[in-house]
């Protein structure tokens, strides 16, 4: 065999395994989110004058660690000149505590035109307004729907007005019974039972999902009261993110995807909601995560109170709608910025229900669980390790290509 034969079949051998180590992850985002983003942290700044009396720290104490949320204590008698500037003067009534809600540090950077000095709420600091913070009922109904195996859940903020208000959900809901028939679950991907499949090399360990919630192609739809006062808080969090979305929220509905560990996208006013739009929100939503890096893609975090350990354990793995290939697929024209291009397709059957799955019982059995975590970080290091052999594989690729074509011409 003669040299420029032999380097021609380790070309080969060497573009095969490149292409194999750099394959996408084939995990949905909605679940990549879930399972693997931890979500960002608000900070919390409250401003007291002197010491907190025993109450208002008991009442600080109860916040508790499984919010993500940062808390800064600060006595205004005390305050430095980098307080200031970042808090500007406060005022804190006598016998009271104040508090300053923040996005986290890293909506700034995604949204370069949100001051993010400016707290998205501030007022007195009580037990009522604390848990509005905290929990309230609508982000309880997320949480539960998200953890029984919904991709996304819709929220739609009313104007106030029923008859847009409904001719709004109607709408949405029409969309996704339409766009959730198109949509499948990206193959390759695999259960936490199947971790045999890793150890052999059959499957990498980022396509291997990290829960047992039911894995399905499904989206629901909450709607809010602008005016509810128990909601008052979490819509601050969900439109003061684009300042132009608060003066449309008088006139029109606003609708929101809230998907992984209560992350979502930026709301979209119901008069530009169209089949294409929605196409394109749910197939990034529902897609292979292309890219592993959280900042990296859009989206903000909610506040949520929640232990999302304790959920990420427990049903048995379910993969549900599983479709056939799109067919007659064609390039999207004038795709809208929100969201990353999207093919359309062929107009579906209308669906008469999206599917949503009721809550599972949820199991607790840490045994399963820290024995699933500790094979998965044991095998991530090895598949980052690999990814990092196929681009050097690919680099060698290149200078091989060129040393043929040198060995050609000299023979």
């Amino acid at each position: 065999m003669t040299l420029v034969a032999r380097v021609s079949i380790l070309i080969f051998c060497l573009y095969s395994l490149s292409i194999s180590l750099l394959e996408a992850c084939q995990v949905p985002v909605f679940r990549y989110a879930l399972e693997r983003w931890s979500a960002d942290k608000y900070e919390l700044a409250v401003f007291s004058n002197g010491l907190l009396t025993k109450a208002q720290q008991l009442l600080i104490d109860e916040i508790g660690d499984d919010v993500n949320l940062e808390i800064a204590v600060i006595d205004i008698g005390k305050m430095t000149e980098s307080d200031h500037a970042r808090y500007g003067n406060v005022k804190v009534p006598d016998g009271s505590i104040v508090g300053h809600l923040y996005y986290p540090w890293s909506v700034g950077k995604t949204n370069p035109s949100l001051n993010s000095d400016d707290p998205l709420w501030n007022g007195n600091l009580t037990k009522e307004s604390l848990n509005q913070i905290l929990n309230s009922p609508v982000r309880k109904a997320i949480l539960e729907k998200i953890i029984s195996g919904e991709s996304a859940v819709w929220v739609l903020i009313e104007t106030g007005n029923e008859v847009k208000d409904d001719e709004a959900e109607n709408q949405l809901w029409k969309h996704l019974n339409e766009v959730s028939k198109l949509i499948e679950i990206p193959d390759g991907v695999v259960g936490p039972g199947e971790l045999d499949r890793v150890a052999t090399g059959e499957v990498d360990v980022e396509d291997v999902l990290r829960s047992t919630i039911p894995l399905k192609i499904s989206f629901d739809v909450i709607r809010i009261n602008q005016n509810d006062p128990e909601e008052k808080i979490f819509l601050k969090m969900l439109t003061s993110f684009v300042p132009q979305l608060i003066e449309q929220s008088s006139s029109e509905p606003l609708i929101f995807p809230v998907f992984g560990r209560g992350r979502t996208l930026e709301g979209l006013p119901s008069s530009i909601m169209s089949k294409r739009l929605m196409m394109e929100a749910c197939s990034y939503l529902c897609g292979a995560c292309s890219c592993e890096v959280k900042r990296e893609n859009p989206g903000i975090d909610l506040v949520m109170n929640t232990n999302w350990k304790k959920f990420l354990v427990g049903s048995e793995v379910i993969v549900d709608k599983v479709l056939p290939p799109l067919e007659g697929v064609g390039d999207l024209v004038g795709a809208d910025s929100r969201f990353p291009d999207f093919a359309t397709v062929p107009p579906p059957d209308p669906l008469s229900s999206s599917g949503s799955g009721s809550l599972e019982p949820i199991s607790e059995d840490e045994t399963t669980s820290d024995h699933i975590d500790s094979i998965l970080v044991s095998e991530i290091g090895q598949s980052r390790f690999n990814r990092v052999i196929g681009i050097c594989c690919a680099v060698i690729l290149g200078f091989l290509v060129i040393l043929t074509v040198f060995l050609k011409k000299s023979s």
